[in-house]
């Protein structure tokens, strides 16, 4: 029993990351089932006497532990960085309602794994795994953990692209002094409003599989410039990433200890790079970004304000503000577009140049994390998975958001952009998802901006200089740091280089990283809620 139960449980879980094919998993499975208990019907019936404790120690525990470590991350994120790990454990972790969450929803793989480390040592205590077996299975999970077998790899094997980036990067720093800004004001600057769409990438588009989940958005993305195929590059795969691609246009690159160091000793986040917040509080512009995460996540706030933002909210912030119930990770969504026109109202009123930014959660996996002011009324059967309703919910939500703001004249003078931080993680549809060819969503509308379809390949870095652009603030030849303009007619770094080769560049550069982490001088982080009203 206990060998059945082990190595049934341990094939299903290499199967949730090596295998896809149903019947090749069914005969890997059977034989080493098969293997085992024959070899546990021959050993010497002496050694069960002498060694007859329930559990022992073994040699591949470590090794064990760490690949089903793997295992999990894979299946629970969709892929395993560590520079990700590393950002998430120096920025800021999970709050502890969402760690609950993501661990309630996996029990079957965590149970899975209690299973296969203590099979394993009954099965030594019995003598079935001997030493020759025991020192085998270290080195299987040694050799088939990726989380060890990559870096030795990069190391052994240097990528030849590895200096490759560093002569592509176009540095904007000259955006910011003061002559550019005096070239500029011979015309009403426009104002921004940029909104993180949690992981509501455009496959959702497809009604027939989804509903009408982004049905409430594309009347926007029908009124200027719309990207159908923009990709994740490495690098943009999580909610920090995606804003940095989006703001700085670069993939999130770091070194872990230089990266550690300016997070936790000078409160500086990226400092050497110039994005776009770099950009306007050069022309003037007051700039507010509102969050219903905390500030602290993955270091959300500090990216902000280490990059000219004066008014910060995250999650506590926003439920003080507009006296909400909050939610299991800070504020919900309706509560954050609460806030976020208080902040556009006053804005307005104020009457100077403004940029805000706003990031809301609902599409967050594994299964989404409904308002409470959608509940039943999203429109989709009481069949579907949550978090198609929830994608959903803060869609509708956002849509009121603009009208609201356009009821009111909010919206005079403004460029709207719209996008998903970065694809979904994995959730009750990714088996659906993955039908399809997966692609970010992006729009950009407002005053100035035609309207345009943009079809070739992109990715969220060319968010940049597009919206550089349509500020009336365009970079040199139409790029930012790897980004080009989506308003122009010249390929992307993606296009001319092809997904494959540029995530291969972006994975073996090292020169960037250290320079996009070198402290500018006088950069001073905002305080959270500045500005409060």
């Amino acid at each position: 029993m206990i060998s059945v139960t082990t190595v049934g449980s341990l094939t299903w879980l290499v199967s949730l990351i090596y295998f896809q094919e149903k019947g090749l998993l069914a005969a890997l499975g059977l034989g080493g089932l098969v293997a085992l208990l024959l070899f546990d019907g021959l050993r010497d019936k002496r050694v069960d006497q002498r060694e007859s404790r329930w559990f022992r120690l073994y040699f591949s525990l470590i090794p064990c532990f760490l690949f089903l470590v793997y295992v999990y991350l894979e299946s629970v994120f969709g892929y395993f960085d560590w520079g990700a790990m590393f950002m998430h454990a120096g920025g800021g972790m999970l709050t502890p309602g969402v760690v609950f969450d993501y661990l309630w929803n996996t029990g079957s793989t965590m149970l899975v794994i209690l299973v296969v480390l203590f099979g394993l040592g009954a099965l030594k205590a019995r003598g079935t795994l001997t030493r020759g077996l025991d020192v085998a299975l270290m080195a299987f999970f040694l050799a088939a953990n990726p989380m060890l077998t990559r870096p030795i790899a990069a190391a052994i094997h240097p990528n030849p692209l590895q200096d490759f980036l560093s002569k592509r990067f176009v540095d904007i720093t000259s955006l910011t002094e003061p002559e550019a800004e005096e070239a500029s004001a011979t015309t009403a600057p426009r104002n921004l409003i940029h909104i993180f769409i949690e992981s509501a990438e455009r496959t959702y588009m497809d009604e027939a599989e989804f509903g009408d989940v982004m049905g409430p958005l594309l009347e926007f993305d029908r009124r200027g410039v719309s990207a159908t195929d923009m990709v994740q590059l490495a690098y943009t795969n999580n909610s920090i990433s995606g804003m940095v691609a989006a703001n700085c246009g670069t993939p999130l690159l770091m070194t872990f200890f230089t990266t550690r160091q300016y997070l936790e000793e000078s409160s500086q986040f990226l400092p050497g790079l110039t994005c776009l917040g770099d950009v306007l509080k050069a022309r003037g512009y007051q700039q507010s970004f509102v969050t219903g995460w905390p500030l602290s996540f993955t270091g959300q706030g500090t990216f902000y304000s280490t990059h000219g933002y004066s008014s910060l909210f995250g999650g506590p912030e926003v439920v003080a503000a507009v006296a909400g119930r909050g939610s299991a990770f800070g504020a919900d969504d309706a509560e954050v577009l609460d806030l976020s026109l208080d902040v556009l109202r006053r804005a307005q009123r104020d009457g100077k140049p403004f940029s805000l930014t706003i990031a809301v959660s609902g599409g967050h996996a594994m299964d989404g994390y409904l308002a409470d002011k959608c509940i039943g009324k999203t429109g989709l059967s009481p069949q579907t998975p949550n978090i198609l309703h929830a994608v959903k919910c803060t869609n509708m939500l956002i849509a009121e958001f603009i009208h609201k703001a356009e009821a009111e004249g909010l919206m005079a003078n403004t460029v709207l952009a719209l996008q998903s931080d970065h694809l979904s993680a994995p959730s009750k549809v990714t088996d659906r998802l993955n039908t399809h060819e997966r692609r970010n969503f992006f729009s950009l509308s407002g005053d100035g901006v035609p309207a345009k379809t943009r079809t070739g390949l992109s990715g969220t870095i060319d968010i940049f200089p597009t919206i550089l652009d349509a500020l009336g603030v365009p970079p040199p030849n139409g790029q930012a740091a790897f980004g080009v303009s989506l308003l122009g007619d010249r390929p992307t770094l993606a296009q001319e280089l092809g997904q494959a080769r540029f995530d291969d560049a972006i994975h073996a550069e090292d020169v960037l990283a250290r320079s996009f982490w070198q402290p500018k001088p006088e950069r001073k982080a905002a305080a959270p809620g500045t500005d409060a009203l």
